[in-house]
C-alpha cells in the first residue's frame, strides 16, 4: 500500500534565530543608541566650545582687551578748546535730554540742511565721486556752480553732461562760482575761527550698548562742508588767488582731522574722502605752478602729521568689539542664520540651517577663531609706527582652509569684510605721502628749475624725512620723465610694480584699487 506524507514546517535552525533575534536587538539599540550618541555628541561639542571660549577670553583680558565699545569715546574737551563746540556744530547734538529730539528744530535744520544740492540725505545713499585728478583733470567749475544753482531736490536730467571748459570759460566761471559761494561766507568764517582751537570732539552719545545706535550727523555735513571750499578754492586758484585756495586747503585739513579719535568706520571713510579733496587743491596748484615756497612748506607740515595707520587702531577695535556683540547675540538666538543668504546654488541654501543645527559650542569656536585671527594675524600685520602694512600677511587672513571643519567659517567672512577698510586707509596714506613729496618736489622745482633725480635730493633741506611705500616699507617708485615731469608711485594692495599702471576694474571704466599701482597723476599739459 502506498501513501504520501504531508511536508511539515521545520523549525528554525538555533543559528537563525539567534540571528533574528540579535537584529532585533542590534536594531532596538540603534533606535535607542543614535539619539543618545547625538545627544552625547551635541552636549560634548558644546561643553567643549564653551571651555575654549572661557579660556580664550582669559587670553584677551590679559592683553588688555576691553569688548565695551564706549571705551573707546575721545576725551572730554573744555568748549573753550574744542573745534567742534562752535554753534554751527552744536546744534546738530543740542538734545531733549534723554532723546535723540533736537531742541531747536530750525537751529538743528540749517546745519544739516547746509549746501544741500540733492534730496534730503541723497549723499548719504551714494558713493564719494573719484576725485578728478585721477583722471587728470581740474575741478569742473561750471558743473559745480549748476548743482548750486539747481533747486534742491530737482533730478539731474541725462542730458546735462559737464560742460567742457577752456581756460577763457573757467575764469568765467571761477567768478561765477564765488559769487554764487558767497552765501556760505558767515559758515565758513566761523569754522574758519574755531579751527584754531587745539582740539575736537562732537558731542556724540557713547551711552549705547550697539554702536549703530549713535547718531553721527556731523558726516555728511563736513563733507559738504569740504565740497564747498573745494569748489570755492578751486575757482580762486584759476583767478590766481593761491593764497585765498592755500587757506581753504588748509580749514579743509582742519575738519578732516577734526574727527581723527572717532571710532566709526563711517568717520574715518568721511575724513578720507576730505583728505581727498585737500589734496585735489594742492594738486591743481601744482599743476599750475601757484604755490609759493612757504605755501607748500605748511602744507608738509600738515600732511606729515596724518597718521592714518595710528587712526586706524580705534575703529578695528570697534570693529572687533560689535562682531564680538554679534557673536553674543547669536548664542541668544541660534536661529538667526536661518534668515541669511550666502547665494545661488543647493549648498548655500542648505548652509544657513546647517549653521543653525549645529552644535553651539561650534558657534563659540568660531568666535575664538575669529579673535584669534584678530589678535594673531591681523594686528601683527601692521605697523602704524613704521607706517606699513604687510599686505602678504593680510590677505592670507579669512582664507583658512575647510572652514567649516576648522570652526572659522563665520570668522573668515568677518575678517574679509575688514579689507576694504586696510585698502581704504594703506590708499589714502598712500596718497597723502605722495602730495608730501609732490609739494617737496615742487620746492625743488621752485629752486633748481627742474625736478631731481632721486627723492635723496629733497632729504633734510626739502622734506624732514622721505615716507617710505606703505605696502613694501621701500622707497616709493620715482623717476623724472623726459617731457620734464616725473612720475611717482606705490606698488599698491597686489604688492607688485607694474610700471606705474593704475588698475581697472573687469569693465574697464573705473579704477580698481586692488589691482595695479597707487598712481601720483601727472599734471594735466599747459
Amino acid at each position: 500500500m502506498s501513501y504520501s506524507k504531508t511536508a511539515e514546517a521545520k523549525p528554525p535552525t538555533g543559528f537563525h534565530s539567534i540571528f533574528r533575534r540579535c537584529t532585533a536587538r542590534w536594531v532596538l539599540a540603534g533606535l535607542v543608541g543614535l539619539p543618545l550618541f547625538v545627544l552625547l555628541f551635541y552636549a560634548e561639542e558644546d561643553w567643549r566650545g564653551k571651555r575654549a571660549w572661557a579660556g580664550y577670553q582669559r587670553v584677551l583680558k590679559t592683553k588688555g582687551v576691553d569688548f565695551d565699545w564706549r571705551s573707546l569715546a575721545p576725551a572730554p574737551v573744555a568748549d573753550r578748546d574744542n573745534f567742534a563746540s562752535t554753534p554751527f556744530f552744536a546744534a546738530l547734538f543740542d538734545f531733549t535730554p534723554g532723546t535723540h529730539t533736537p531742541r531747536d528744530m530750525a537751529a538743528f535744520n540749517r546745519t544739516a540742511g547746509f549746501a544741500q544740492t540733492g534730496a534730503p540725505y541723497e549723499e548719504q545713499r551714494s558713493a564719494d565721486p573719484v576725485p578728478a585728478m585721477l583722471e587728470r583733470h581740474r575741478t569742473d567749475l561750471a558743473s559745480g556752480l549748476e548743482r548750486f544753482r539747481k533747486p534742491k531736490g530737482t533730478a539731474q536730467k541725462a542730458e546735462e553732461t559737464k560742460p567742457k571748459e577752456g581756460s577763457g570759460d573757467r575764469t568765467v566761471a571761477a567768478a561765477a562760482v564765488l559769487e554764487t559761494l558767497a552765501q556760505f561766507n558767515p559758515v565758513l568764517e566761523e569754522l574758519r575761527a574755531a579751527s584754531h582751537r587745539p582740539l575736537a570732539r562732537y558731542n556724540i552719545t557713547y551711552d549705547s550698548d550697539t554702536t549703530w545706535k549713535s547718531p553721527q550727523p556731523h558726516l555728511p555735513v563736513l563733507k559738504r562742508v569740504s565740497r564747498v571750499l573745494t569748489l570755492r578754492a578751486s575757482a580762486a586758484l584759476a583767478l590766481h588767488n593761491a593764497s585765498a585756495a592755500a587757506d581753504d586747503v588748509e580749514l579743509i585739513l582742519k575738519l578732516a582731522n577734526s574727527i581723527r579719535e572717532e571710532p566709526f568706520r563711517n568717520s574715518h571713510s568721511a575724513r578720507y574722502a576730505m583728505l581727498a579733496n585737500a589734496r585735489q587743491i594742492i594738486w591743481e596748484g601744482l599743476a599750475d605752478h601757484r604755490w609759493s615756497d612757504g605755501q607748500l612748506a605748511k602744507f608738509e607740515l600738515m600732511l606729515a602729521e596724518l597718521r592714518l595707520l595710528e587712526n586706524l587702531q580705534k575703529p578695528l577695535r570697534l570693529e572687533q568689539a560689535s562682531q564680538n556683540q554679534f557673536f553674543d547675540d547669536l548664542h541668544r538666538d541660534p536661529s538667526i542664520p536661518k534668515r541669511w543668504q550666502f547665494g545661488p546654488g543647493i549648498g548655500n541654501r542648505v548652509l544657513p540651517y546647517f549653521l543653525w543645527l549645529m552644535p553651539t559650542g561650534w558657534m563659540y569656536q568660531e568666535q575664538v577663531a575669529y579673535h584669534r585671527a584678530f589678535e594673531g594675524q591681523l594686528l601683527p600685520a601692521l605697523d602704524p609706527e613704521g607706517s606699513r602694512m604687510q599686505f602678504v600677511r593680510i590677505h592670507q587672513i579669512g582664507h583658512d582652509g575647510a572652514p567649516l571643519w576648522n570652526h572659522c567659517f563665520l570668522s573668515n567672512l568677518l575678517l574679509q569684510s575688514i579689507s576694504w577698510l586696510l585698502t581704504e586707509t594703506a590708499l589714502a596714506q598712500t596718497r597723502n605721502d605722495e602730495a608730501l613729496l609732490a609739494c617737496a618736489l615742487e620746492r625743488y622745482r621752485l629752486a633748481n628749475g627742474q625736478f631731481p633725480e632721486t627723492l635723496d635730493a629733497l632729504s633734510a633741506q626739502y622734506l624732514a624725512a622721505i615716507p617710505a611705500d606703505v605696502i613694501t616699507g621701500q622707497s616709493l617708485k620715482y623717476r623724472r620723465t623726459d617731457d620734464g615731469q616725473f612720475q611717482l608711485y606705490s606698488v599698491g594692495w597686489n604688492g607688485k610694480d607694474d610700471g606705474g599702471k593704475i588698475g581697472m576694474n573687469k569693465e574697464g571704466n573705473a579704477p580698481d584699487d586692488t589691482q595695479g599701482d597707487w598712481v601720483w597723476p601727472q599734471y594735466p599739459d599747459q
